[in-house]
């Protein structure tokens, strides 16, 4: 992707600003994306501060350089992720407890509820993709099936030479392209405009790590009848409840030997298995996600299991550890 738009100026046609005061370009670049402490590493150091920016409805396409070396604080971005494309030159990002040195044609993410800092050498130009935080996080519930609780974070790091983050680079490449030919982002109008977003979005979602992998790692296969969908629906909106399958079947309006052979056909497992699974997925992201006062009982509890140490045991069992470990790396792991 690096090599595909580094020849050029991507986004040439939709200038921003160009500006060599520090000041001019804290202001300006604060006012696309939000208020942050931006430093010359060396005050001998000049700026040539160049930002081109395609907006969109839900995310924006943006080429930014600083021709020098600067150091960068925005804190927590609060209201956007931002993917971030090395061109050219090299960076340190800090998100959270997480930092990641970069260079050419690599990418990183940030997380809006995870403080930030950066450096950036002097040569180091970059595409960034803003998204929209309520926006992603709709995409998400859709993508899982679940009501989310908690924010999505995402592994910082983009693997771009992973088989599902190569090809969302190339649908990420084709955005560029599109806004480059006029065709999509800026102020085209295109009808498709907001389906290319979400695309791009879902994309995303499911390509990179997160604390909702797990939630959304069994939702792809291919289309479930009406009656596996009706009984999805109602098993994740009752997973604190003490349902039974047969309630379930009573849902989906068919028999429990239907219901058995639909999930059995959909997801190679039972109705039981599956919602247990569902259970346990929902506990890990509560346990990975939660503020420091909830407790390991009070996750057990919002899933619906009555006893910690039968909880215990079948988190083991699907996951490798116990859900006390999966906490206390959570809390050690936020800034």
């Amino acid at each position: 992707m690096a090599r595909w738009l580094v020849d050029g100026e991507p986004l040439s046609a939709h200038r921003l600003f160009l500006s060599r005061d520090l000041d001019e370009a804290r202001a300006f670049v604060g006012r696309t994306f939000c208020p942050h402490r931006l430093h010359l590493a060396s005050a001998r150091d000049r700026l040539d501060t160049l930002h081109n920016h395609a907006a969109g409805r839900s995310l924006s396409l943006n080429y930014l350089r600083y021709g020098a070396a600067v150091s960068i604080d925005p804190g927590e971005l609060g209201r956007f992720y931002l993917v971030q494309i090395v061109l050219r030159g090299a960076a340190e990002v800090r998100n959270g407890r997480r930092e990641v040195m970069v260079g050419e044609g690599a990418a990183t993410i940030l997380n809006p509820t995870l403080a930030t800092r950066m450096t950036w050498s002097a040569d180091c130009a970059k595409l960034l993709i803003q998204i929209d935080r309520a926006a992603l996080h709709r995409i998400a519930e859709a993508a899982s099936g679940h009501e989310l609780a908690y924010p999505i974070v995402f592994e910082p790091e983009l693997a771009l030479d992973r088989a599902p983050m190569r090809r969302w680079a190339q649908a990420a490449a084709a955005c560029f392209a599109a806004a480059d030919a006029g065709r999509a982002f800026g102020r085209t109008g295109d009808p498709c405009q907001m389906l290319l977003e979400e695309d791009l979005i879902a994309g995303l979602v499911a390509a990179q790590p997160s604390n909702i992998s797990p939630l959304v790692a069994d939702r792809r296969h291919g289309p479930s009848s009406r009656q596996v969908k009706r009984a999805q629906a109602y098993m994740h909106a009752n997973l604190a409840e003490p349902i039974s399958i047969a309630d379930v079947a009573d849902v989906a309006g068919c028999s429990l030997r239907s219901l058995q052979i639909g999930f059995k056909q959909h997801f190679g497992c039972s109705p039981l298995q599956y919602l247990q699974g569902q259970r346990l997925r929902m506990a890990r992201y509560a346990l990975e996600s939660a503020a420091s006062g909830t407790t390991v009982g009070d996750v057990a509890h919002a899933v619906g299991y009555g006893h910690l140490g039968r909880f215990s045991r079948d988190y083991k069992a699907a996951f490798g550890t116990l859900p006390s470990a999966t906490r206390s790396a959570a809390l050690g792991g936020v800034a």
